[in-house]
């Protein structure tokens, strides 16, 4: 599938969708980035386009050529799962099985039972303190739980490297639920483990496994049916999926990278970054919340979960930590520094426009995923966008313009 012409527009506008695909070739043609598929739709319809560039892999096939990228090739969608598995968290909440603000112990005692790293004595050895509070579905979808992950908790990396914790061999899950909290529910904002958590907890409230939830709960409303935790039991879409690529932190260079995400399911559903999908279908979840059509979620719902759900100190105390933390950027294409946000149950809420009536708008939400995947939802707008690299590292300068310049040239489509 190629291009999805947008609807007339001026000239102007029009030359903003030329560039930027030009600029997308010409990333594939200098070897800066191996594919890419970009999506947007907006929620009268008038806007529906979707362009591929260059191919899912780096590694030549039988015939030396290079598959292409499509709509419809799986992909890791990593952090991108968060978003997915809100909406199956608040489907629960919608069919009272638990509430947001109810204490989570009954279905994750094995969580409220962990105690809180507090650091080290003058042996070594770890200083663990009880909880201050008690942890809510809320806190869970907030990342205000006291969770964080090892990768980016300076504390959580001393307790693996003194032998706390095991390195795992294989992404399975409960090496992602192994951490304990580094502090109390409520204290701060910190990104973590919360939506693996949030998934363990669909799973103990549903009585089904996350997998077998998510088939029946999310896909078959949307007519998904290439959207899976499983990947090694779907040979179909293993046949034809993305590789991952790696740009060299030595020379910039494009290399395959045998992850072994792709070669071996986790132990569990991973509720935080497990997700095997194409753009399309992702498309077709970001679209259904767009249009707040009912079909996943009840309207007052998904009002809910764009609405800022960080009071002043926590959405103070968030800022102050994104702006210092640009090495890991967890907005993607939004500004690093200097942008006032909040958090959802889902996302980023930027709580300012971005650039005047030309890109995201207040109150829009947007996360994304650790091989630059990137989504985000503008219902002022009435605008979403979907930007697929399969790619790593995160946060890729050369993915962050292309995703700049992809997103701005949709907003100009928007009719004035």
């Amino acid at each position: 599938m190629g291009n999805i012409p947008v609807n007339s527009c001026a000239t102007a506008e029009q030359n903003m969708i030329s560039v930027m695909e030009s600029a997308f070739m010409s990333a594939v043609k200098s070897g800066n980035i191996p594919g890419a598929v970009i999506m947007a739709k907006d929620s009268t319809g008038t806007i529906d386009y979707a362009r591929c560039f260059g191919s899912r892999t780096v590694r030549r096939d039988e015939t030396r050529r290079l598959p292409p990228m499509e709509v419809d090739t799986p992909m890791r969608f990593a952090s991108a799962t968060k978003l997915l598995t809100t909406i199956m968290a608040l489907q629960c909440v919608e069919r009272g099985l638990i509430d947001l603000d109810e204490n989570v112990e009954k279905f994750v005692p094995d969580l409220t039972s962990m105690k809180i790293l507090a650091g080290f004595d003058d042996v070594g050895k770890a200083i663990m303190r009880d909880r201050d509070g008690i942890i809510t579905l809320r806190h869970l979808l907030t990342h205000t739980s006291g969770l964080s992950y090892v990768l980016i908790n300076p504390l959580l990396q001393q307790y693996m490297a003194k032998g706390y914790l095991p390195s795992a061999d294989k992404f399975g899950i409960q090496s992602r639920l192994a951490p304990p909290p580094v502090n109390d529910p409520g204290a701060e904002w910190m990104y973590g483990s919360n939506l693996d958590w949030a998934g363990r907890l669909i799973e103990r409230a549903t009585g089904m496994d996350l997998e077998r939830y998510m088939q029946e709960n999310l896909c078959d409303p949307l007519d998904i049916i290439d959207m899976t935790f499983k990947l090694q039991q779907r040979p179909d879409l293993l046949a034809r999926r993305a590789d991952q690529t790696q740009r060299s932190k030595v020379d910039s260079k494009l290399r395959y990278d045998d992850t072994v995400y792709f070669r071996q399911d986790g132990d569990e559903c991973f509720g935080g970054q497990g997700i095997f999908t194409s753009p399309n279908s992702y498309m077709k979840v970001l679209y259904s919340l767009l249009r707040n059509d009912g079909v996943l979620l009840k309207p007052e719902t998904v009002h809910l979960m764009f609405r800022p759900a960080l009071d002043e100190r926590l959405e103070k105390q968030m800022n102050d930590h994104m702006d210092s933390a640009t090495q890991i950027n967890y907005g993607g294409p939004m500004p690093m520094t200097g942008l006032r946000r909040n958090f959802g149950l889902g996302g980023i809420i930027p709580m300012e426009d971005l650039d005047g009536d030309k890109w995201r708008r207040k109150g829009s939400m947007t996360l994304g995923g650790g091989p630059n995947i990137i989504w985000q939802i503008d219902h002022a707008v009435g605008l979403c966008t979907l930007a697929t690299f399969q790619l790593e590292p995160w946060n890729d300068p050369i993915c962050r313009s292309l995703t700049q310049a992809f997103e701005k040239a949709i907003y100009s489509q928007v009719p004035k």
